[in-house]
């Protein structure tokens, strides 16, 4: 909106934003036990990550290579490598998205490939205790706000939309490639207990689908 106020055929308009709606008969906390028996979940802390394309490529603008410096991070601290301070129980990564054959990543990414059905990847964000976005750059971020309505918080690099329409109570975004920053308050989200209902609550009121059909009928009415 501030970018469309300095159009020279826009500026001078009124401007108004609306959150695109989501289906929140869809996203909506789930039911975890069973879901993490099929994904081999025992005790571990899940970091979800959702992505078109999932590549290793330092040019790629989703930013996978990032998921995977977090990964290997992690693996360190497992084994002992980092100071007493730093362990934690495991965490695993779990990725929705396309990624190439020959792709190779730490033991502790699980790959799921890509992820069509809507009420799956519901499933998963549910079943994650943060939601990660790694791109450098994004628009509205369906990502951000399907993982609020699900309950999970999301943390990420600020890349345009996320940072602009997510609930700052239950996010974080760092500078884009500040590791250390993003992998910061990765964990405090992780060490502090969540109510996933509240979250859901809170996101549904900003990204449901029925408020965003009231503020265009209250644009129509207003015109």
């Amino acid at each position: 909106m501030e970018r469309a106020k300095q159009s020279p055929i826009l500026a001078g308009k009124q401007h108004t934003v609306v959150m695109n709606g989501l289906d929140t008969s869809v996203f909506y906390p789930r039911e975890v036990g069973k879901l993490k028996l099929g994904l081999g979940i025992d005790d571990e802390k899940i970091i979800f990550h959702a992505t078109p394309i999932f590549s290793d490529n330092p040019e790629h603008i989703k930013g996978g290579c990032y998921i995977i410096k977090l990964a290997e991070i992690y693996i360190m601290i497992q084994n002992g490598i980092k100071v007493k301070r730093h362990r934690r129980k495991n965490v695993k990564i779990i990725v929705a998205g396309s990624y190439p054959e020959n792709l190779k990543v730490p033991d502790n990414i699980l790959l799921l490939g890509k992820v069509n059905d809507q009420n799956r990847l519901a499933e998963l964000y549910s079943v994650a205790d943060i939601t990660v976005i790694a791109s450098k750059r994004e628009t509205f971020s369906m990502v951000c706000a399907e993982s609020l309505c699900c309950g999970t918080p999301v943390v990420g690099f600020k890349a345009g939309g996320p940072e602009t329409i997510s609930l700052p109570e239950y996010s974080e975004f760092v500078n884009y490639g500040d590791l250390n920053s993003l992998y910061s308050h990765i964990n405090c989200f992780l060490n502090e207990a969540r109510d996933k209902n509240k979250i859901s609550a809170s996101a549904v009121r900003v990204y449901g689908s029925q408020y965003m059909t009231d503020k265009y009928i209250d644009i129509y009415n207003s015109l």
